[in-house]
């Protein structure tokens, strides 16, 4: 693959050590891969880019979330291409060949992404599927379907990315939907191949043993996500009617943990419950659980 064409696999990582081994491993070795690695793990950096000289690992000042995470990734990438993906997931070698074919022959393109393998339970978009009305010959058999949001797995030209870039407030969760709500209204393209496929594991990004940290970030910025998004993009009091089903499940769940003695989930809603909170008095995404 000639330099200009190549691709780098962009991972915002916390503790995700097996997987980005194992995609290292698996993956040849004309794709270069940046990991910005948020547990601040000095030791797996090293390690890393001793191994697999095509990898290189970034250790920010403190933990930034995902969307700075990708905006750094993308700034240090020196690939045509880019891919942005969470490291739970498998790519084979040739489905970045195809997307990169794909992507030369169709060339006008904001995102271009792979779907789900299994079909059946997820899809790898939101919002409204367009079949194509005429699809040049040269690219039908990647069977292309202009879609209003991806869920995972962007892979875009490295000067679009620069262009655009993700909204560094939100920390976890929402920050790609609003990447692809902020393209849709310049009417930036955005497509998913049915042909390339890809399996995402599903909320196994972070190690085991870390789990509760994750767990609680998870309640915290998924609520804070949710209410920002919707006051971004549509207005503060239609943010408000959206939130209004998490308050009430976040309640739920505190009183009936305090019935049944889980501590666990008492302090699961809690959080859930202060993240909204935060959000609504329009505080910063500030919340990071201690190991």
């Amino acid at each position: 693959m000639n330099s200009n064409k190549s691709v780098t696999l962009i991972f915002g990582a916390y503790f995700s050590h097996k997987h980005i081994y194992r995609t290292c491993k698996n993956l040849n070795k004309k794709f270069k891969i940046i990991v910005i690695e948020n547990s601040l793990d000095k030791k797996f950096k090293q390690d890393i880019e001793k191994k697999y000289k095509n990898a290189k690992v970034i250790i920010p000042k403190k933990n930034v979330g995902l969307a700075k995470s990708y905006n750094i990734g993308i700034k240090n990438s020196k690939t045509k291409y880019v891919y942005l993906n969470c490291p739970d997931i498998d790519i084979s070698n040739k489905s970045l060949d195809e997307l990169v074919d794909c992507a030369e022959k169709l060339k006008n393109f904001f995102i271009l992404a792979p779907n789900f393998k299994g079909t059946s339970i997820f899809q790898n978009y939101a919002g409204n599927k367009y079949i194509l009305k005429k699809t040049p010959s040269k690219i039908s058999k990647y069977r292309l379907r202009k879609v209003d949001f991806i869920d995972n797995s962007f892979f875009m030209q490295t000067k679009k990315a620069r262009k655009y870039l993700f909204d560094e407030k939100y920390f976890l969760y929402f920050e790609t939907t609003d990447f692809c709500f902020k393209s849709k209204k310049l009417n930036e393209k955005i497509y998913i191949s049915e042909k390339i496929r890809f399996k995402h594991h599903g909320s196994d990004s972070v190690d085991s043993k870390y789990l509760l940290v994750s767990n609680l970030t998870k309640a915290f910025h998924y609520n804070w996500s949710k209410f920002y998004y919707y006051k971004k993009n549509h207005n503060y009091f239609f943010a408000l009617r959206k939130i209004i089903p998490n308050i009430i499940n976040s309640i739920k769940k505190i009183i009936f943990s305090l019935i049944t003695f889980n501590k666990k989930n008492i302090i699961t809603g809690l959080v859930e419950f202060y993240g909204i909170i935060c959000s609504i008095l329009n505080l910063k995404s500030f919340y990071r659980p201690k190991m």
